[in-house]
């Protein structure tokens, strides 16, 4: 009840505030200005007509008691503005209008008698007086003509100020559009926004955009990165709004087709390699009059079809490694007081064989995991004649190695002995249709819709049926199909010009379907493993074996192999509802609205493959006792043998639960208000008031979801006996942002702006909504068996998993939860649910140097609270006293909800309790097209700091602030150039202007676009891959810093020095490395587009374009090998694209 009267009395409230706030422009522009009469002052009454130059349709307003007069509702487009007063001489101008923009027509009135016309294009000012939000608009020009690789509109976010990619991408099969995950302001990625003729265009569980649009298809596109709107929300980092065009009283359209290839492309810094690519995107669009000034068509497609040939450098078992041979593994010989030595020592550390003798021990040596006791003390050396690793290999074992090929490179390796290669085919169609009516001068309508489908194949590194790491720049195996769509209705009405309503209706519908190759083939049971390939199509194809450590490699479909969650089966539905209305009053414009949303979601997924993903570590083979006595100088044991032996260390898996149907919704209630009160003729001021309210979650229907309670240690089944279909989450009813803007114009060329919002976004990833409660039981058992010290098998793979098991539902909704089972939904308690937000505020000062020409500097800052993470909160505890009270050998013991309810796995708490913050100046000088040249210039020099991104666990779970520091996608340095150049040769240009005939068509016609990126570099944390005095199961190993980790001109050959590193020392600690404190190589990269346009008759033009992605082919290198303890590392064994060449045909008419 108090929950209920908390939500009544807030909306009560809101409703208070929304009645004092006296423009929906997510879709629309405005004109403003001022009407001065010849000495200044101001001319009450005069009358201004609008007249939209495309469509036909007028509108009239008239200016106050100040003169100041303002149109809202405006689709982009070109205007005409006419103003008329008693007395004066009318004036006449043309203006360009933009989204969610004010365009500033002043107009100063002559005498009668005297003619005032203005015939020069008013666009929109570069200034901005009269708002403080931090944005940049890109014309359909600027989107046209910049060097866009595969025409990527979600890449121009990074031309922007703030930007960076994030370090983790969702796989191909899930994100076909290709949409770009940026952070923004140091804000996650799944904070941002994007919208698409007004209406949601982001997936509510994935974060990213669900419709990619055809740049041929786009009016403008505005990035907004603070102080937004009060109409604006669930956004946090960037506002992407994206407009399509209209139709217009005269036919217009385009047709193009832009190819790539492998000829024209550089070989890969590494591998030295230039495979086969085909890439072609091609399409068309057209608009006009279906009657004119009445009803217009507007419609485009676009595909895209790849073909790519990618290759791999990958390890697989040599023909003596499948027959059990060893003894490559065997390293330096370890002497009694744990030293190691390359030659025998004189005091050698000795241990028993299985064939009951004793031999020095060594590192690499391999250990059976039968013997000594369950610590992993005292073992064995497994030895065949008196051969130290040469070990039995079951048949099973021998039977799934033959879906593995032979080594092919590098003729005696080990390691790096295989060239695996393939092809990529990918195929995507896009279609969009757009209707505009003007009903009446009061009335607009319009309506679009948008499918998309894209297919993508490809196998892994070691064929179809075996998987594998996915080939070079692929990051994927498997197969997908997946449709996008796109729904969106609006109308606008004025009742008179002081008021005006606009009503909009949006869905859209993100479909998924994946699946690993192989499918319903059962190559795990055919070998003789039981328990991975149950007989259901689900469970079919290759189970994922991960072979780690000493002799390592990867195999079969997985995430984490080859980016492949399959099988997925995902269909997600968001409906949206938005009134907004806007009252001029005086100097005040007044606007209130209300957005209302449902998400509906079903997803069944495999992040953990459904038939098995199997961990082999050298531990399982290792010996405990030498690997502490030696601090992890030298490791023994082989994660190839214990994969040799079937004895894994770890065992995970998706098992489909009870059977319950799942699904889940969630109800999104947003009201706003907001003044825009032009105080004076310098000061303007914006406050608003937001409101959102994320109701929780609920399953579809009884038992499509469930929790789990840490409290008693039970699995609530939501829907059913006394558990709420939302599972006791209880609502957060105080979402309350409010949000202020002033610009003051401190000269007539010089505007200081200020501003401060509070943002609420929903985030992504099931924090909010969408993934966590349906991977829980009943509907999903997410299977997680763990040795309790990492020396243990879980299991022999001869005879297979055991078969997780749920007890009966309880009347009330409740059973205990079974060891083995993971669960990643709950908050604790309950109530201790809350919205992700922002706190953002910024400082800019911008000067007009010309009217096309202005610079900008500025401070941007935010703190982000409430932020999603999902720690395992039962984890092993470090213990530095764990050899006295005897838990070393048992981590259990120091699991939480193993001392309270014997439960050994993974349970992931659902956690709004991260934060972040941000701090940065930015630079921005734009020059608005003058003598042919546009361009924008921006740097950021920042810093964004936090513990943990994308809702990932910690390095220890149990110390979040030993994970504080720099965030993953952190550089302090960025500058973006990016401009387009219309050459100044030709007709009508600077020089040459007088020519013809063949001299003005060679001439003439030129244009020069680039981006430019220079950056400095990304963080990175060294790690260990063998610590065996941490005894925990912590997600990252850190070493300890003992000397001078810098190496004199760091290369890919070696950027820091390994050897400054240990494993951490000292029984039960992580290493003293602090998280992200060493940086990786920066980044340069140019990319430029030449373009040559022939008119081929009036109105129509045909432009070639040659595009050239890093043009200067500079080796831009990864970060380097973090893990200190391994071959390799310190080096960089990866770099992004070398140069590419795209050659494009692009016809206007």
């Amino acid at each position: 009840m108090r929950d209920v009267l908390r939500f009544k009395i807030s909306v009560v409230v809101l409703s208070m505030l929304l009645c004092q706030f006296a423009v929906g422009q997510a879709v629309y522009g405005n004109i403003v200005g001022t009407v001065n009469d010849p000495s200044g002052a101001a001319v009450p009454n005069a009358q201004v007509k609008i007249s939209d130059l495309d469509r036909g349709v007028s509108y009239r307003t008239t200016a106050n008691t100040s003169g100041n007069y303002e149109q809202t509702h405006l689709l982009a487009g070109r205007y005409k503005v006419d103003v008329t007063a008693a007395g004066f001489s009318p004036f006449e101008t043309t203006a360009i209008v933009q989204i969610d923009s004010s365009t500033r027509v002043d107009a100063r009135l002559g005498v009668q008698g005297e003619s005032t016309q203005v015939t020069v294009t008013a666009e929109t000012p570069l200034l901005k007086v009269d708002r403080a939000d931090v944005s940049t608009t890109l014309t359909t020009n600027e989107l046209e003509e910049l060097p866009i690789l595969n025409r990527n509109l979600t890449q121009t976010l990074l031309i922007t100020p703030g930007t960076q990619i994030n370090d983790w991408n969702h796989a191909a099969a899930e994100n076909p559009q290709a949409g770009y995950q940026i952070d923004v302001n140091g804000q996650q990625f799944t904070a941002n926004g994007f919208l698409l003729d007004g209406t949601e265009n982001e997936s509510a569980i994935l974060g990213i955009a669900v419709i990619n649009p055809n740049i041929d298809s786009l009016e403008e596109f505005k990035v907004t990165t603070s102080d937004y709107d009060a109409q604006f929300g669930s956004v946090a980092g960037a506002l992407l709004q994206a407009t399509t065009k209209s139709g217009s009283n005269s036919f217009h359209g385009s047709a193009f087709e832009f190819v790539r290839n492998d000829k024209f492309n550089a070989n890969d810094r590494f591998s030295g390699l230039n495979l086969p690519l085909r890439w072609n995107q091609f399409g068309g669009s057209v608009g006009g009059p279906i009657k004119k000034d009445k009803l217009f068509f507007f419609g485009d497609y676009q595909a895209t079809r790849r073909r790519r040939a990618a290759s791999t450098i990958a390890t697989v078992p040599t023909a003596s490694e499948r027959a059990g041979d060893l003894r490559g593994l065997l390293g330096n010989f370890i002497c009694s007081d744990g030293s190691t030595s390359a030659t025998p020592c004189a005091s050698p550390w000795m241990v028993p064989t299985t064939e009951g003798g004793l031999i020095p021990a060594q590192g690499g040596m391999i250990f059976d995991p039968s013997s000594g006791d369950s610590s992993g003390a005292n073992r064995a050396a497994i030895t065949t004649n008196g051969q130290p690793n040469v070990i039995p290999v079951p048949a099973a074992v021998t039977n799934i190695l033959k879906f593995l090929p032979m080594p092919n490179t590098n003729a005696g390796a080990i390691f790096n002995n295989y060239i695996g290669s393939g092809s990529e085919h990918y195929d995507s169609d896009q279609v969009d249709g757009r209707i505009d009516y003007n009903y009446s001068e009061k009335m607009h309508l319009f309506g679009r819709y948008t499918i998309a489908d894209f297919t993508l194949s490809a196998p892994g590194a070691y064929g179809s049926e075996a998987g594998g790491p996915s080939l070079n720049g692929i990051f994927f195996a498997g197969s997908s199909l997946d449709r996008n769509q796109s729904l969106a209705l609006g109308t606008t009405y004025t009742f008179n010009p002081s008021l005006i309503s606009d009503f909009r209706f949006g869905i859209y519908r993100y479909r998924i379907r994946v699946q690993p190759n192989g499918v319903g083939s059962a190559p795990a049971a055919d070998a003789g493993f039981p328990g991975l390939n149950l007989g259901s199509v689900e469970t079919s194809g290759m189970p994922a074996f991960y072979v780690n450590g000493n002799g390592g490699f990867n195999f079969g479909y997985a995430l984490g192999i080859n980016q492949c969650n399959c099988p997925l089966k995902e269909t997600e539905n968001h409906f949206q509802w938005v009134n907004n209305w806007t009252k001029t009053k005086g100097n005040h414009t007044i606007a209130w609205g209300a957005d209302i949303r449902r998400a509906q979601q079903q997803r069944i997924p495999s992040d953990s493959h459904r038939s098995g993903e199997i961990n082999f570590f050298d531990s399982v083979t290792g010996s405990s006792d030498i690997d502490a006595a030696t601090g992890g100088s030298v490791t023994t044991g082989s994660g190839l043998a214990a994969f040799l032996l079937a004895e894994p260390g770890t065992f995970a898996r998706y098992f489909t639960g009870i059977g319950f149907h799942p699904g889940l919704r969630q109800t999104r209630l947003f009201f706003y208000g907001q003044d825009a009160w032009r105080v004076t003729h310098k000061l303007t001021l914006n406050y608003g008031l937001r409101y959102e309210n994320y109701l929780p979650q609920t399953a579809a229907s009884p038992g499509g979801a469930g929790s789990f309670d840490p409290n008693t240690g039970e699995v609530l089944v939501a829907g059913v006996g006394s558990v709420p279909l939302n599972m006791g989450v209880k609502p957060y009813n105080l979402g309350f942002a409010p949000r202020l803007g002033i610009a003051y114009q401190a000269t007539q060329r010089t505007v200081v702006r200020a501003g401060y919002g509070r943002s609420f976004t929903p985030a992504g990833l099931g924090a909010v909504f969408g993934q966590a409660p349906d991977y829980d039981p009943p509907i999903t058992n997410p299977q997680s068996i763990n040795s309790p010290n990492g020396y243990t098998p879980v299991f022999s793979l001869l005879s297979g998993p055991p078969v997780p098991t749920n007890p009966p539902i309880g009347s009330n909704g409740r059973y205990p939860l079974p060891d083995g089972l993971s669960v990643s939904y709950f908050f604790n308690p309950p109530s201790s649910y809350r919205i992700p937000l922002a706190d953002s505020w910024n400082l800019s000062i911008q000067h007009e140097f010309t009217p096309t020409l202005t610079a900008e500097i500025g401070y941007v800052g935010n703190v982000g609270r409430h932020l999603f993470v999902n720690p395992n909160v039962n984890q092993a505890a470090l213990d530095p006293n764990c050899m006295a009270d005897g838990t070393c050998s048992d981590w259990n013991l120091r699991r939480h909800f193993f001392q309270l309810f014997g439960l050994t796995q993974p349970i992931y708490q659902t956690c709004n309790c991260d934060n972040s913050s941000y701090n940065a100046m930015q630079i921005k000088v734009q020059k608005r097209a003058s003598r042919g040249l546009d361009f924008l210039l921006t740097y950021t020099y920042g810093k964004a700091m936090a513990n943990t991104e994308t809702g990932s666990a910690f390095a220890n779970n149990l110390d979040w602030w030993q994970d504080h520091g720099p965030a993953n996608y952190d550089r302090t340095h960025t500058l973006t150039v990016s401009y387009v150049w219309e050459l100044p040769f030709g007709r009508s240009r600077h020089w040459g202007g007088e020519t013809s005939g063949v001299v003005a068509a060679l001439l003439g016609g030129w244009d020069l676009s680039g981006i430019t990126t220079v950056e400095s570099g990304l963080p990175f944390t060294p790690n260990v891959s063998n610590a065996p005095l941490v005894f925990a199961d912590l997600n990252q190993d850190r070493p300890d810093l003992i000397g001078n980790p810098s190496v004199p001109n760091p290369s890919a050959n070696l950027w820091f020095n390994p050897a400054a590193f240990t494993a951490p020392q000292g029984i039960g600690r992580n290493g003293d490395v602090r998280h992200n404190s060493f940086r990786g190589p920066g980044l340069y990269n140019f990319d430029v587009s030449l373009g040559k346009v022939f008119t081929v008759a009036e109105g129509k033009t045909l432009e070639f374009k040659w595009e050239t992605y890093n043009a200067t082919n500079h080796v831009n290198l990864a970060n380097p090998n973090p893990t200190v303890d391994v071959s390799g590392a310190g080096q960089i064994t990866a770099a992004t694209a070398m140069r590419q060449m795209q050659f494009g045909l692009h016809f206007r008419f």
